[in-house]
């Protein structure tokens, strides 16, 4: 029987893989040649969102790769089963968060992959023996100093 956290969970994967599907979307007919007032118009958004979403891609291409977050969304919107999540994630080739400027104690952090998995955590979107499996599996596959 699903609970009303699971409920939650899954209306807000699919507000967020409908968020990357467009997108993705808007990527690919832009890719396809077609103008902005098209895309507007299949999509029934204004011109102007279009440009945004555009911009916004050209800015960071890297919002249309796969991400962990989006591993696990697609789980709870139910496209994928637990068992294909968690292999996917133990086997994900994570990037860990890190000085911008090793040297500058005060400068910015960089944001790795793995912080998909922690979010993910402290949301309640993986319990604590998924976050351990993970876990275990990333530090199987890091070489011991």
């Amino acid at each position: 029987m699903e609970t009303i956290q699971d409920e939650l969970a899954r209306i807000y994967a699919d507000r967020e893989l409908n968020r990357i599907d467009l997108l993705r979307g808007c990527a690919a007919a832009r890719a396809a040649g077609l103008y902005q007032e098209e895309i507007a118009q299949r999509l029934q958004i204004s011109q102007a969102e279009v440009s945004r979403i555009l911009r916004k891609i050209n800015n960071f291409p890297e919002l249309l790769d796969e991400t962990p977050r989006e591993v696990i969304l697609d789980f709870h919107a139910e496209k994928i089963v637990h068992d294909v999540m968690l292999e996917k994630l133990k086997n994900w080739p994570f990037t860990f968060t890190k000085d911008a400027e090793p040297d500058n104690p005060e400068g910015a952090l960089t944001g790795g992959s793995w912080d998909d998995i922690v979010d993910a955590f402290h949301r309640d979107l993986i319990d604590m023996e998924d976050y351990q499996e993970i876990l275990q599996a990333v530090q199987r596959s890091v070489p011991s100093s």
